[in-house]
């Protein structure tokens, strides 16, 4: 580790911009400061610092051999948070949002095997139809439908898992001629709406163009599973996340209308994403929790 020692002091005395200073902050004698980068000089053959000036100031060498220095101590000081948090267990308070739907039929029924395997972590879910904001509501995880453009934000892939149009079997018994999406706004459908929107689904034709339709639902509702459970009903047509009903279709609750279109409510997200606060050290209790949920679905034939 000496050689890192040496790294460390002389990339502090271009941070603090003299001996003195960089003494100070490493509780270390100016003296002992000089002698290890006059050291690390006749070990690189190379001078590091233009000892001519009143000013400390790095030579273009050390300028090259600064750089790299601050990106060696950084991926150590990785290292050995990898290596402390290797020895710990994940513990603490995890606070989770989530949409709706997803929550009820993708991430509740993980939770039982998540807390046999991390009995430490206390999980708190919050499910709503908002968008919400991690750090004002104090969370650490938010699974949501679609990527996000907030900076500053990790996002990472769950599943693929796009919307499709669903059904009851009695349904379809009943409208046989249903067969291209435009015969949709003539039919009953049940409809994802937040405060007073127009609804409108869209769709890709079959030359790639994306497509609108007005659509005037027999049922709408700011939350998902209503919607999926008047569909199981054969109350009507429903476009839904594929993974939250994708146990009905299996069962034979549900059938999917169109397969060869690609639909969406307002984006052609292809996914359900976690995402979470930026971190140099991503905490333990956020790892394991969506590590876990990513393999979980990957078990369950759902790979993203």
């Amino acid at each position: 580790m000496k050689a890192l020692d040496s790294l460390r002091i002389f990339v502090a005395t271009q941070r603090k911009g003299s001996l003195s200073a960089a003494a100070r902050s490493l509780s270390l004698s100016p003296a002992t400061i000089s002698r290890r980068i006059s050291a690390l000089e006749e070990e690189l053959g190379v001078q590091l610092v233009d000892r001519t000036s009143r000013n400390l100031k790095v030579t273009e060498a050390g300028q090259a051999f600064l750089e790299h220095s601050e990106a060696v101590l950084e991926a150590m000081s990785q290292a050995e948070d990898a290596a402390r948090n290797a020895r710990q267990r994940p513990e603490g308070r995890l606070r989770v949002h989530s949409r709706t739907q997803l929550g009820l039929r993708v991430l509740a029924p993980l939770l039982p095997r998540f807390a046999r395997q991390y009995p430490d972590i206390h999980v708190e879910i919050e499910l709503s139809e908002h968008p919400v904001n991690l750090v004002e509501g104090d969370f650490d995880v938010d699974i949501r439908t679609g990527e996000s453009n907030d900076s500053g934000f990790v996002i990472k892939r769950l599943l693929s898992s796009d919307e499709v149009l669903v059904a009851s079997p009695s349904f379809m018994k009943a409208h046989p001629r249903i067969k291209h999406p435009t015969d949709l706004p003539q039919v009953r459908c049940l409809t994802y709406r937040r405060e007073r929107e127009t609804t409108t689904w869209k769709y890709i034709d079959a030359e790639g163009v994306q497509q609108e339709l007005a659509i005037h639902g027999a049922l709408s509702s700011n939350n998902g599973e209503v919607l999926r459970i008047a569909a199981l009903g054969g109350m009507g047509i429903a476009l839904l996340s594929e993974a939250t009903v994708r146990g009905d279709i299996r069962d034979g609750g549900l059938v999917r209308l169109m397969p060869d279109y690609r639909f969406a409510v307002r984006a052609f997200s292809n996914g359900i994403f976690a995402v979470f606060r930026q971190s140099r050290t991503l905490p333990l209790k956020v790892r394991a929790f969506v590590d876990f949920v990513a393999d979980a679905l990957r078990e369950n034939g759902e790979a993203p």
